[in-house]
Formats: C-alpha cells, structure tokens, sequence
C-alpha cells in the first residue's frame, strides 16, 4: 500500500510541475498493452525532442502500479505522422526498475485536427529480462496555436 502511495504522490508531483510550465504546449495519452494500460503527460511531441511521463494503471487482473519517463527524437515529422524513437526508465511493483528504446508512429489522421494522433508503439525492454513491448493508444496535444 505504501508504494502505491509513493507512486501516486510522485505522479501528481510530475502534473503539477507540467501545468505551470509557462506557454508550453503539453500532451495528454492513453495506451494499452496486453494487460497493461498507461496513463501519459508530456511535452509538445511536434518539437525535435520531447519527453512523457507515464504511470502504469493497475487493474483487476493487473493490480500493480508503476511509473516511467520517456524521452523522444522526432526522426522524420510530416503533416500525416511522426516517426520517433528514444529511452525509458521505468520502475513497476512487478519488476522494479526497467529500461527500453521504445520506437513510435503517430499518426495525425484528422486534417483539421492535427493535435489529435494514434500511437502505435514498440520496442525492446528489460524488466528481470529482455522482451519486446508493444502499445497502441491515443494522444491529444494541448494547444491554442493550431
């Protein structure tokens, strides 16, 4: 119970320090993978590099919790998608501290809409060993420029 509260506490820590960061333009994700459903805030994601805090949100049949930071380089930027790689750390109740290059496409299919976009990623991590993870979802940029 203890570490759920840590987790908790740490995550809030990470909203509130991202929504007093003057006229940054933030993103909000949710993803699912397998079992496993994430929660994410970040930075502009149509910037070169951008980072994202994620928690892991325990379930029924995951009850365990967890947090990772994430940062990214957009390596090829259209009006129609992203194509971005980088490096999580991540510390989970299951398997404490884990390590991945995860590697994304957002796709931005709404015309009129592009702060709108679904994420489709994948890539090695560790976590005890090595495995491949992969993560659909959907992510909405906050912003008054578009």
């Amino acid at each position: 119970m203890k570490t759920k509260l840590s987790i908790t506490a740490i995550f809030a820590i990470l909203l509130i320090f991202s929504a007093f960061k003057g006229n940054a333009q933030v993103h909000v994700g949710v993803y699912h993978g397998g079992i496993l459903s994430h929660i994410g805030v970040g930075t502009d994601p149509e910037k070169k590099i951008f980072g994202e805090a994620r928690v892991l949100a325990g379930g029924v049949i995951n009850p365990f919790l967890g947090v990772e930071a994430l940062g990214h380089y957009n390596f090829r930027q259209t009006d129609w998608y992203n194509l971005h790689g980088g490096l999580m750390l991540g510390y989970t109740e299951i398997t404490d501290v884990q390590a991945g290059i995860p590697l994304g496409l957002s796709l931005k299919p709404i015309t009129t809409h592009r702060q709108f976009s679904l994420l489709l990623e994948g890539g090695p991590i560790y976590a005890n060993h090595f495995s491949f993870r992969a993560l659909i979802g959907v992510r909405y940029t906050l912003s008054k420029e578009y």
